[in-house]
């Protein structure tokens, strides 16, 4: 019955060194658990992101209107014949 004893002692302890210590162990499973719900949540945000780029891009070929304010805001541009002022605040 020692004997028993014994074998069953030396494979619970194996067990628990897989459990805990090897390549596969409760440890990496937490980590590798944890790491993918970062990329997961990265995902989102660039899904969402893509999402707004898209629309802007739709808007951009259907509305001449938005891509004469985007050109317009963003860089700079004017209509034929309008006369362009910049006001310059004072920084004190």
């Amino acid at each position: 019955m020692k004997i028993f004893h014994l074998i069953c002692l030396v494979l619970f302890l194996s067990l628990q060194h897989s459990l805990f210590f090897s390549s596969n162990s409760i440890f990496t499973y937490f980590n590798l658990k944890q790491t993918y719900n970062s990329y997961d949540n990265q995902v989102i945000l660039l899904t969402q992101s893509n999402d707004r780029l898209n629309l802007e891009i739709e808007k951009i070929y259907n509305s001449k209107s938005f891509l004469e304010g985007y050109a317009r805001e963003n860089y700079g541009y004017i209509k034929e014949d309008e006369i362009f002022f910049q006001i310059i605040k004072d920084e004190k």
